[in-house]
């Protein structure tokens, strides 16, 4: 097992991939990236990562990329890594060239990074059985946080701040008082028997693990509603519940030093986690029936 990288199609350990100094992603964040979470070997809601990666490439009117192609060089890099439990990350810049602000022109190829490495989800198995603390902190990241980019200071100085404080994360407010996400993960509440979350717009990133819980949680016929709530409202919430594709379901027991509802983890989020390893338990399976065929991929 080895953590590995693929540089513009050519697989290596991580530590020999190289990319200049005069790479835009570098330079200036121009660059966009995803995350899928890999269950024995295979990347779990890999069209759905897909389609928001292609979203996020056009929104930042990058020229279009091959992503099936690029999904052929990942599988390649995952069996050569002989990695089953871990992540693969993904990263495509607009490319080389010397530093400007616009655009190159003419146009440059662009960088396509590719990561496998190992995941241990034993750490965050164990905070979600005991739940987790976080804090409140002012939301100073970009108008276009839908937007997958790798422009991740203000989620970072966040992020930081919760850890210093003993905090697992941290919940963001925007300028108006109203809550939008975590920083590196969505965040849901429930109020009422009602699993509510900030509506999806520019505020917030459109979550693959928020969807699939969305989904899950129709079927669990427990119902849900987008809704913009102050930081007070929310430390009212009868349930706090981060969703990520690395964590998965974690339930949320402290903010700002308040417990949160019975100050341990609720029985929402306990249903919807367990709805979520079955899912994840079902989709294996039936991945299991149609061997050899191929994942599924979209192109760019």
């Amino acid at each position: 097992m080895q953590v590995l990288a693929c540089l513009n199609g050519e697989i290596m350990p991580v530590e020999e991939a190289k990319v200049s100094v005069w790479d835009r992603g570098f330079l200036f964040g121009d660059s966009v990236y995803e995350v899928f979470r890999m269950y024995q070997g295979r990347c779990w809601l890999e069209v759905e990562h897909l389609a928001r990666l292609k979203r996020s490439l056009g929104e930042l009117d990058f020229a279009p990329h091959d992503l099936s192609r690029m999904m052929e060089r990942a599988h390649e890099t995952i069996r050569a890594s002989g990695i089953k439990e871990g992540t693969l990350y993904v990263q495509i810049t607009r490319g080389v060239a010397p530093r400007s602000h616009p655009f190159p022109h003419p146009p440059v190829p662009p960088t396509e990074v590719i990561i496998v490495r190992p995941y241990d989800d034993g750490p965050t198995a164990r905070l979600r059985e005991r739940g987790v603390p976080m804090i409140s902190h002012p939301d100073l990241r970009w108008k276009r946080c839908d937007i997958k980019s790798t422009n991740l200071l203000a989620n970072v100085l966040a992020i930081e701040t919760a850890r210093r404080a003993g905090a697992y994360e941290a919940v963001l407010i925007d300028a108006h008082g109203f809550v939008t996400e975590a920083t590196h993960t969505s965040l849901l509440w429930v109020r009422e028997g009602r699993l509510e979350g900030t509506p999806e717009g520019h505020e917030i990133l459109p979550g693959m693990t928020r969807q699939l819980v969305l989904r899950l949680s129709g079927s669990l016929d427990i119902p849900f509603a987008g809704a913009h709530v102050t930081l007070n409202e929310l430390k009212a919430a009868d349930e706090l519940i981060l969703v990520a594709t690395t964590t998965e379901v974690v339930p949320v027991i402290e903010l700002d030093g308040a417990p949160i509802g019975t100050g341990t983890p609720g029985p929402i989020a306990l249903r919807l986690h367990r709805a979520y390893e079955a899912a994840v338990q079902d989709w294996l399976a039936d991945l299991a029936r149609a061997r050899p065929a191929a994942a599924p991929v979209l192109g760019g």
